[in-house]
């Protein structure tokens, strides 16, 4: 296992990577409490050739991903398994064209709750979801697509973002200066920060029924209707920052890179 695979300070969700199958290594169980039994996986997958996004799916805790630069896929996972049955957790994956798809669940549809850290490529494209669980993805170069029902979302890529929670809040963080087709960033209810890319060739578009607020001088109005909106074009305005609620709160400040990337700034976890 990679070094910053080894060093990692946090316990997330779990998912398992590689067409095909899942490592065999055998689970550790630490201690149990009451009817739960709490146990931790590290596990290691290879990249297949031509597999350019990483889809996970984990309906029963979070997702938290950082990046490393090798050609493969480490996990670290935290499962508590419930009683009576105390089922395992199962890592189903499959191969979709250029997707490798990850399926976090119980066997038999078991209670329990798994906690994963993946340490993937930072330029491969990945799609996360959850119930209600935190979905962390933060500094990537590829693009990401996130969706959850009332988790919390941080994200933040040069690439396009797709993220999507009902109730939930959502940090995004836009650093790429053009990319690919539009990004959206939505909730019904929840707060959505978005620290906006000025110094790229952007086109923001940001609409809600709740409050709309900015850091950097953009006119908000307020439509017939109540809502109210924010838009500004910046430098060739090719690429586009949609960003939309409901009835949730909209902060949008202005991001200003200090030289590089390593003055993007982002929550810890």
């Amino acid at each position: 296992m990679s070094a910053n695979f080894s060093r990692a300070r946090f316990a997330l969700l779990a998912v398992a990577v590689l067409a095909g199958a899942c490592s065999g290594v055998r689970p550790r169980v630490h201690h149990a409490e009451g009817g739960v039994r709490i146990e931790r996986v590290d596990r290691e997958f290879e990249i297949p050739a031509g597999v350019t996004r990483i889809a996970i799916t984990n309906l029963s805790g979070e997702i938290n991903l950082r990046a490393h630069d090798e050609r493969e896929v480490g996990i670290h996972a935290v499962v508590q398994r419930m009683a009576p049955d105390h089922a395992p957790a199962r890592f189903r994956t499959h191969r979709d064209g250029d997707t490798l798809a990850i399926d976090v669940d119980f066997d038999r549809g078991a209670p329990g709750r798994v906690d994963v850290a993946a340490f993937l490529p930072g330029d491969m494209a990945v799609a996360l979801a959850t119930r209600d669980g935190r979905i962390s993805a933060k500094r990537r170069n590829g693009g990401v697509e996130a969706t959850t029902e009332s988790g919390t979302i941080l994200a933040g890529s040069r690439d396009r973002l797709r993220l999507a929670s009902r109730s939930g809040n959502i940090r995004a963080v836009a650093f790429g200066k053009r990319w690919q087709g539009e990004s959206m960033v939505e909730t019904d209810t929840g707060q959505i920060v978005v620290m906006v890319p000025t110094f790229g060739d952007v086109v923001l578009d940001a609409a809600s029924g709740g409050k709309v607020s900015t850091d950097f001088g953009l006119t908000v109005r307020t439509g017939d209707d109540g809502r109210s909106t924010a838009r500004a074009r910046f430098g060739l305005a090719t690429s586009t920052l949609n960003v939309r609620s409901r009835m949730g709160e909209l902060v949008l400040e202005q991001l200003v890179l200090l030289g590089d990337d390593k003055a993007i700034p982002e929550d810890d976890d």
